[in-house]
């Protein structure tokens, strides 16, 4: 590289070398000058040299050696500003080009191979080139955009895709800016990003932000924007939301890998039976939510939710088990029952949850008494919370008792709840909330430990000192980890025999043959800890869950009992299942006796034991100790 091109390129004595060329093109124009008139003179005249001569000659050889330093110096200052950008664009990712008025190819960089797939002498070859490679969905706006730089603008860059001859379609972010010469234009200067990944990436964030990444089905968010332009387009629309029924037992017994697969097989059979058109949504945990676009009659409604709830209730065979699960529908008509998106979604969850407390009750339409039930759901919510954090909910004591010889077996602690502003709430209502609030487990607990207080101050001060005490746990509490290690830690620290404590649980523990239950219970009935099968006779797992030889008692729901003395069936169906219990070496209580007559068939089918209002109602503590005649029951408590 010569001195002067050096200097162009940012030397520090730049100055120098351009002085440097106009010296040597200056005496070497003199010398030039000079020495062609020496020869000239010598062979024009023959004469003796005259300096003289050669003045106005070494004049014009300077001259013209200062204008031809002067080009020099020029010619190079261009090649250094042209190496500079050049060296810039090709060290840079974009791919750049200049190009003149006709959009053919002043200069391209080596970058637009990358990107393009073509190499650069195509480029030349092809004037407009990078115009023809955008793909056409995007060409009105890319066409727009390069008319407006034309006009003399410069707008922001735009975003496009390029159909290319490698990688296919890409997008780029482009950006053409005019070159002016004065106020003139003379061509234009473009650079070119690839943004593929970025593209990509946000389209990706954006699709997970309107999607429920368990089932890939839309999200709450996605359907609530759904459901809003429909009522902003005038659209009638009917909104359906679902809930599985006793899902958390599932999730809770069995896992959330479990519980995930059959959140993923109910999305499989909702998109098999939803009408064309209609979006279904996970709004999270087991809830569901569809919108069923110009819908608007009733009847076709309740057809669509029983064929929805006919799918949901088929057997599901998930990781080699057989489960089952039920759901609880509500649904609202838009705009008629709401012109907002959360009115509606509320009105369609306090409709679910009241057809989820009615027994028998699948789908409910939303009416003003449903958001009344809703309202005291929410209210009963907050009362609880609060009831149970401070342990408001105490064990009632029911009695049991022998079936033949009428002596006090057992007593029940059945958990009750008098709130000072709902007065009392009854189990039936708190808990399934509890279950559904997440406060189950911390209920059980208060109720287990007060009752084994209660159960070893009776062993200690009464003389009946081997009657039971039975205590509900639900499959929550059985599914924490150290369930049984706390159970013991509680029998030492309260000095309670093992044998004097029942844990009941009921069918549903059992589904799918939940080992870790069956476990559970095991090592309870090795610690000494009785456990007795509740409500037996109202789930689906029924005989089958005898068959695991983890009970040792078995108390048969008062729905059995209720007509045993009018009804002959029913009476061969208790007979039998307590002829059945006995062969397995099980203890069989019969529940919610009310009548003598209802008692002296139990009696007669050789049941062993007897619960309900006839022979002694639940009692509270208070009440429980004088029945017990008892009064150390009572110092011992105070």
């Amino acid at each position: 590289m010569n001195a002067s091109l050096n200097g162009k390129l940012g030397h520090p004595n730049a100055w120098r070398a351009d002085f440097g060329v106009y010296f040597r093109y200056i005496v070497m124009g003199w010398l030039v000058v000079i020495l062609l008139a020496a020869i000239q003179l010598d062979f024009l005249y023959e004469a003796p040299f005259r300096p003289r001569f050669l003045i106005i000659p070494s004049l014009v050889g300077m001259v013209a050696g200062f204008f031809i330093a002067r080009q020099r110096i020029l010619s190079d200052e261009v090649r250094a500003k042209n190496m500079t950008f050049a060296s810039l664009v090709e060290m840079a990712e974009e791919a750049a080009y200049l190009q003149n008025l006709d959009r053919s190819y002043r200069y391209i960089s080596s970058a637009i191979t990358d990107m393009t797939g073509y190499d650069v002498k195509t480029f030349y070859q092809t004037p407009n080139l990078f115009a023809d490679l955008v793909y056409e969905e995007d060409f009105p706006k890319w066409l727009s955009y390069e008319k407006s730089v034309a006009a003399g603008r410069t707008p922001d860059a735009i975003e496009v895709r390029l159909t290319t001859k490698h990688k296919g379609l890409i997008w780029v972010r482009h950006v053409t800016r005019p070159i002016f010469d004065g106020k003139k234009i003379i061509g234009y200067s473009s650079t070119n990003a690839e943004i593929t990944d970025q593209v990509n990436q946000a389209t990706a964030m954006k699709e997970l932000a309107l999607k429920d990444p368990l089932t890939g089905l839309p999200n709450r968010r996605h359907l609530s924007s759904e459901a809003d332009r429909l009522l902003k387009k005038g659209s009638d629309f009917c909104l359906v939301m679902m809930d599985l029924d006793r899902f958390k037992t599932i999730n809770d017994s069995l896992g959330h890998s479990v519980g995930d697969l059959m959140l993923k097989k109910v999305r499989d059979r909702l998109e098999l039976i939803a009408p064309y058109g209609s979006l279904i949504s996970r709004f999270g945990g087991d809830e569901f939510v569809v919108i069923l676009p110009e819908v608007a009659d009733e009847k076709k409604v309740e057809g669509l939710i029983e064929s929805f709830l006919s799918a949901v209730e088929r057997p599901m065979k998930l990781n080699g088990l057989n489960l089952h699960v039920s759901a609880s529908f509500g649904w609202v008509f838009a705009p008629e029952d709401g012109r907002d998106v959360e009115t509606l979604i509320r009105y369609a969850d306090a409709a679910m949850h009241m057809a989820k407390q009615k027994q028998g009750v699948s789908c409910l339409r939303y009416a003003g008494h449903v958001d009344d039930h809703h309202q005291r759901l929410l209210l009963l919510e907050n009362r609880l919370r609060k009831a149970v954090e401070e342990r408001r909910i105490k064990p009632f004591y029911q009695p049991l008792f022998c079936a033949r010889s009428g002596q006090l077996m057992g007593v029940e602690c059945l958990a009750r709840w008098h709130d000072e502003e709902l007065g009392w709430v009854s189990p039936d209502e708190f808990i399934p909330l509890a279950e559904t609030a997440n406060l189950i487990g911390k209920l059980g607990d208060s109720i287990l430990e007060h009752a084994i207080i209660v159960a070893q101050a009776l062993h200690q001060n009464c003389d009946q000192k081997d009657v039971y005490f039975s205590v509900n746990a639900s499959p929550y509490q059985l599914s924490e980890i150290g369930f049984v290690d706390n159970m013991k830690a509680l029998l030492e620290r309260h000095q309670l025999p093992p044998r004097l404590l029942k844990i009941e649980v009921t069918e549903s523990l059992f589904i799918g043959g939940n080992l870790q239950a069956i476990n559970v219970l095991t090592e309870l009935r090795n610690l000494g800890v009785g456990v007795a099968l509740d409500d037996f006779g109202t789930g689906y797992s029924a005989f089958a869950v005898l068959k695991e030889g983890c009970i040792d008692m078995l108390k048969v729901d008062k729905s059995f009992v209720q007509n045993i003395a009018e009804n002959d069936q029913e009476k061969a169906l208790m007979t039998e299942i307590i002829q059945m219990a006995h062969i397995m070496n099980l203890q069989v209580v019969a529940e919610g006796v009310e009548t003598e007559e209802q008692k002296a068939v139990l009696v007669g089918a050789e049941c062993d034991i007897l619960q309900g209002y006839l022979l002694a109602k639940p009692m509270s503590e208070a009440d429980f100790c004088p029945y017990m005649n008892c009064n150390g029951l009572k110092e011992e408590r105070d």
